[in-house]
């Protein structure tokens, strides 16, 4: 199912661009994929005081939004465990094409959430973000590469409403190019909430975010993502941890990926908005 890249994190490619999302979940939740739900609790928190004063709900832009489970999550009050469940009870019925739409359409319409956010995907994978805007996962969706593209046209007009920028599974795939091209486009100042494997270094894309006016906090727990695919997975990630000053016993040494979630805004709302109250635990502060 997965191959080792030559970064040594295992490839999951070949799952992330089909026509609908029956091999995503299942490969996914075999190996206990659970960052999307850590990502929904935390945004959910962050959700609520972006509230517009006239009653619109924020605007999400969702990067590396795949087949929309960051959206269907935070559209919805549906955990990802049920998400999971409803695939796996879709792939039993054989269900496929426009029977799959429709179910996945029905189900996100009886668990939707009042005052749900909007959220924009943006991924590479052309079929995967067509999925996603089919079932509502997303409310529009772009299939474009920003690390070697500037934003179309039309991605730049919505940028204009973004109130954040959220990831769970991006960075790593996406570098400070994507996110620097975001904030460009955009006339006002959203606020970035990322998860980073702790394999790989945040601090490029905290400096271009700092650059562009946004101080970046880091809370002080991390959150697991997902059980590794075998002993060369984790040796790479072991070692790349470990070579970033970080110690993996406990996490990365006991079979899994963990991630840090970085909080990046304007100092006035880093003043008016502490992390620590956002998160469960404390926040400190991350370098510019």
């Amino acid at each position: 199912m997965t191959e080792s890249t030559t970064s040594g994190k295992a490839d999951f490619s070949g799952i992330y661009n089909e026509m609908d999302a029956l091999g995503y979940y299942p490969a996914l939740q075999a190996v206990q994929y659970e960052i999307p739900q850590h990502g929904a609790d935390l945004f959910s928190r962050l959700v609520d005081v972006r509230h517009h004063d006239d009653g619109r709900p924020p605007t999400i832009l969702d990067v590396c939004c795949s087949y929309g489970i960051g959206g269907m999550l935070a559209k919805t009050d549906l955990t990802l465990d049920e998400v999971y469940q409803h695939y796996q009870e879709a792939a039993g019925k054989g269900l496929t094409g426009d029977q799959l739409i429709r179910e996945d359409i029905e189900l996100l319409s009886r668990r939707g959430r009042p005052g749900a956010p909007r959220v924009i995907g943006l991924d590479v994978a052309e079929n995967a973000t067509r999925y996603a805007k089919a079932i509502g996962a997303v409310d529009e969706a772009y299939a474009e590469n920003l690390e070697t593209s500037e934003p179309s046209a039309d991605l730049a007009r919505q940028m204009r409403d973004v109130d954040m920028i959220t990831t769970t599974g991006g960075v790593g795939y996406v570098t400070e190019q994507t996110f620097g091209r975001l904030l460009d486009s955009s006339e006002q100042t959203p606020w970035v909430a990322a998860f980073c494997l702790r394999a790989y270094d945040y601090e490029p894309i905290a400096h271009a975010l700092a650059e562009r006016g946004l101080a970046t906090e880091k809370a002080s727990q991390s959150f697991p993502q997902r059980r590794f695919v075998d002993e060369a997975e984790q040796q790479w990630a072991t070692t790349e941890v470990a070579s970033r000053g970080l110690d993996p016993a406990s996490m990365e040494s006991d079979g899994r990926y963990y991630a840090d979630f970085y909080l990046s805004r304007p100092e006035r709302d880093v003043a008016q908005y502490p992390l620590r109250k956002l998160v469960p635990r404390t926040a400190d502060p991350f370098p510019d």
